[in-house]
């Protein structure tokens, strides 16, 4: 299976031809930085304290994937291939494939109750990664480690899936795609007798993660795992339909085909992806995914921007860095993206505009979406290849981030949104009705009623409507109360606002408050999602407390 990634001219074409030279820089650095400390499995302290062990573990994950890729591009060099086995070996002798702090956060046990069959989205990757390296290495790996590997897959990954049942298996996110993904592409390669066996299992876990999309294709979840889930699944649908010989092709599915083109509508300038939900708040792109995604649906599938593409850094799972190389072609490479297009996504409401001079997007939806923010209403306004307005996306991962604590945390709160609070309460996390999107196309607007994303009692209507000119973007609110109430129009931004004869403007965008507020701005400093160190988020609040219930703003352009 997949033997054109073993053709020696491919790795060589890698290795030699100038489209690959950013590929070979960044699979080096990723290298360099990975090994810097030798390979290791969890020590006992490690173990001990039961987290969420971001450094080792993500230090592993690099070093598996560096290493392969090193050795794949440079067959020569033993420094990599011998890299690569200490790195197997490490994952062959430690404890768990699965991140300590999942046994409590999703299984409900500890770290100190071994369970070498604890199957989460990193275990199930580590073993499809292991399966797919011994295919392509198979002829240069020594038997132990050979028989080691499969020994491992089949206590830690087949023997388990065979004789228990997971909470995956019917959770309609991207978990879904991923394990399922990782134990069945691992079967596949390993045993693929057994997978035969279990391919109705695993295709309804599969079902499960397509049935979280509605028809329009959006990934509710984030741009970011759209790339994590739908690379997953788009994996382990090109291996089935080989090993099948093409009698199973989800790729004829119309709804996979709908979710193939998410992506290139998340676009809202060349450099800038929409960031809902728990994206990080500079999204990018696996390389190999629409690459791949193109090859089958041709140019359905748009291309898009080398920039903004993920290749090795930041990439964690060796599935998507192989892909990123084998798929790659650089006639799929856009020089830019489409403008003067509009996609209304009124399934999930979700609506965004380019124009040459702006992007925009704004989103209704609910407040019980997986990976959920409290941001029905929210929108992002870009120019100059960054987000004016912004979605700063999701916070780290820190302890309580997936649990009933979630909106203590500020990024997935309602304070971190561009929307209105009453009396200084906003969204609250309940789900209710879906607020869908109103688009008028002679108009050139968009509206929606977004009441529901609140559950103030005295709050009996709240309307939010954006009308599209060239050089300027007219938002104007209007709210019903029972009683008086202090509104308070919140917008974020990462740039850092001045005011200019009593107007805020940030970059070259002008907020005109027709209300003649003046707003008061404050800084909060933020961790990065998944990076080291700190970033400021400007927050710009319009205060209303004069018994007004409607509020009106521009965004303007400098005129051309």
């Amino acid at each position: 299976m997949l033997n054109f990634a073993k053709d020696k001219n491919l790795w060589k074409k890698i290795r030699e031809s100038d489209d690959y030279s950013r590929h070979r820089a960044e699979i080096l650095s990723l290298y360099n930085k990975a090994f810097k400390d030798p390979p290791r499995p969890h020590s006992v302290n490690e173990i001990l304290k039961g987290g969420n062990d971001d450094g080792l573990w993500h230090i592993q994950l690099t070093q598996l994937e560096s290493s392969a890729i090193m050795a794949l591009i440079y067959p020569d060099n033993d420094e990599y291939f011998q890299s690569l086995l200490e790195i197997i070996w490490a994952y062959c002798n430690d404890y768990t494939w699965a991140p300590l702090g999942h046994y409590n956060s999703y299984y409900n046990t500890t770290p100190y109750d071994y369970d070498p069959g604890l199957i989460d989205i990193f275990a199930s990757s580590i073993a499809f990664s292991l399966a797919e390296i011994k295919n392509l290495f198979n002829e240069r790996l020594p038997q132990l480690i050979k028989d080691r590997i499969s020994a491992e897959l089949k206590r830690r990954t087949f023997d388990p899936f065979l004789t228990r049942t997971f909470f995956w298996e019917k959770h309609p996110n991207n978990w879904a795609a991923v394990c399922a993904g990782g134990v069945g592409s691992a079967m596949m390669y390993e045993c693929p007798e057994v997978f035969l066996e279990q391919r109705e299992r695993l295709d309804s876990v599969m079902q499960v993660y397509l049935d979280s999309y509605a028809d329009d294709g959006v990934c509710v979840e984030g741009a970011g795992y759209w790339g994590f889930g739908f690379g997953f699944f788009s994996s382990y649908a090109m291996l089935e339909k080989e090993l099948t010989n093409g009698s199973v092709d989800w790729f004829k599915n119309e709804k996979v085909k709908e979710i193939a083109t998410f992506m290139q509508k998340m676009f809202l300038q060349k450099d800038v992806i929409v960031s809902f939900s728990d994206c990080s708040g500079i999204e990018q792109y696996i390389l190999g995914l629409p690459h791949m995604l193109r090859g089958i649906y041709g140019d359905t599938v748009e291309k898009l921007p080398f920039n903004t593409a993920r290749i090795a850094e930041n990439n964690t799972h060796f599935n998507f860095l192989l892909r990123s190389f084998i798929y790659f072609n650089p006639e799929f490479i856009a020089d830019d993206i489409k403008t003067n297009v509009t996609y209304n996504m009124k399934d999930s409401a979700y609506f965004v505009k380019r124009t040459e001079n702006y992007g925009f997007a704004c989103k209704g939806g609910n407040n019980g979406e997986s990976h959920n923010h409290n941001d029905v209403g929210n929108f992002i306004l870009a120019r100059n290849n960054q987000q004016i307005i912004c979605d700063l996306g999701a916070g780290p991962y820190e302890d309580g981030y997936h649990t009933e604590k979630r909106y203590t945390f500020f990024n997935p709160s309602a304070y971190s949104h561009n929307i209105p609070f009453f009396d200084g309460v906003g969204q609250d996390g309940v789900m209710r009705e879906n607020v869908y999107l109103d688009y008028n196309e002679k108009e050139s607007s968009v509206s929606m009623n977004f009441t529901n994303g609140y559950g103030i009692d005295y709050l009996k209507k709240a309307e939010r409507k954006f009308v599209f000119h060239s050089d300027f973007i007219e938002m104007t609110d209007k709210f019903e109360l029972t009683r008086s109430s202090e509104i308070t129009e919140r917008f974020v931004s990462r740039i850092e606002p001045k005011i200019l004869d009593g107007v805020v403007v940030i970059d070259d965008i002008a907020l005109i408050c027709e209300s003649g507020i003046t707003p008061e701005i404050s800084v909060k400093e933020l961790k990065y999602h998944a990076n080291p160190g700190t970033y400021s988020a400007y927050l710009i609040d319009y205060i209303i407390n004069d018994g007004s219930t409607e509020f009106k703003i521009r965004f303007e352009t400098p005129k051309k």
